[in-house]
């Protein structure tokens, strides 16, 4: 039977150099090799005080080139402005390509992500008119479930991780729009991932969120593998206060009922629109509604894709949203409980065919 799996025994915390409840720095750094097959991100997003979102990925590998050994370098990043107009660009050649594996300090020509797991510097130089140059600094703690590894196969011969970093930030900075450069500030994002196999391997569709209200910060990873993994559900959660103490987390547990649904028009899929989730643990509840507000980017990858090039598919027909939702947090904890509500950026990566029956399931 084919194993998907949290790791979270003492010999994977050993094995990965990982100690429980710390996050060092060292963590943010360049975890894994070139290798054919293996791809690693760091990423980026912010809310700005004017409306505007940004959104940057910064990875080793762009999906072509993910049988190739070596570094094969890719900036992307979307810009969308306060009246919702989307500008995305793309940059694959680099003449200079440093990282360390002491800290998250990754350098392509003028291009950086830069940073002590407190302050970073997160550079895009600007391309035909539009790019960043911002200072991210945290206002949260770093966060991994258990070892924020998910070992694939009997052996856990394939991994895929998820270390969130910044969950909550100050954002400050510059931003180039249509060639006209201006100062920019807001709430920000940072999380960092690497693995030995691709989504079109392992996955049916995972929702990721992140929000920061003004009193607490949450973030959902919801991973759920398909039919080869017998769709086994990974879902990961925690929630923060100011000061960045874990009020609740979880990686085994979730309760979710899609409310309403809608039709992305790129892919003529349906996806969620309002979803409502539920989390329990040691007698604290977690009831967290999400509801669409508007598509900051949607794309049916596997359309878009050039006919010789979709065998990196493995057979699925990717598709992708990111959204702007609404979020809802009530927190039940006693005299600690809160209700909370405010605007989060979300996404949606939809591998396979269908997905509801697999959300909605009982663990």
């Amino acid at each position: 039977m084919a194993q998907a799996r949290l790791m979270t025994q003492e010999a994977d915390y050993k094995r990965l150099g990982l100690k429980r409840n710390e996050i060092e720095m060292w963590e943010d750094g360049k975890r894994d090799d070139d290798r054919s097959g293996v791809v690693e991100w760091w990423y980026f997003d912010a809310i700005l005080d004017d409306g505007s979102k940004i959104a940057a990925c910064y990875s080793t590998k762009i999906q072509p080139m993910m049988s190739a050994k070596g570094t094969h370098a890719c900036l992307k990043f979307d810009i969308t402005t306060p009246e919702g107009k989307q500008i995305s660009k793309r940059v694959t050649k680099f003449k200079s390509v440093t990282f360390s594996k002491d800290k998250c300090d990754v350098r392509w020509d003028n291009n950086c992500f830069i940073g002590d797991m407190k302050t970073y510097h997160i550079k895009a130089e600007p391309v035909d008119g539009y790019g960043f140059d911002v200072v991210l600094e945290s206002e949260s703690s770093p966060w991994r479930g258990e070892t924020g590894h998910i070992g694939f196969e009997q052996n856990d011969e394939k991994y895929f991780t998820w270390l969130c970093v910044v969950p909550r930030g100050k954002v400050t900075g510059t931003m180039t729009m249509d060639g006209q450069t201006r100062k920019i500030t807001g709430a920000g994002y940072h999380d960092h991932q690497w693995g030995n196999t691709t989504q079109f391997e392992f996955l049916n569709h995972w929702l990721w969120s992140r929000q920061s209200t003004k009193e607490h910060t949450i973030a959902v990873f919801d991973f759920i593998m398909n039919e080869h993994y017998e769709y086994k559900r990974i879902p990961l959660v925690f929630l923060q206060d100011l000061d960045g103490n874990v009020l609740f987390d979880s990686t085994d547990n979730a309760e979710c009922e899609i409310k309403e649904e809608m039709l992305q028009e790129e892919s003529g899929k349906k996806y969620p629109k309002v979803t409502h989730y539920i989390f329990r643990k040691d007698g604290k509840t977690i009831d967290y509604t999400l509801r669409v507000k508007e598509q900051l980017d949607g794309r049916y990858i596997y359309k878009q894709t050039p006919f010789f090039m979709r065998g990196i598919f493995k057979g699925t027909k990717p598709k992708y949203g990111r959204f702007l939702a609404e979020g809802t947090i009530k927190y039940m904890d006693g005299d600690n409980s809160f209700t909370e509500t405010s605007d989060l950026i979300y996404e949606f990566a939809y591998v396979g065919e269908e997905y509801r029956r697999f959300m909605e399931k009982s663990m």
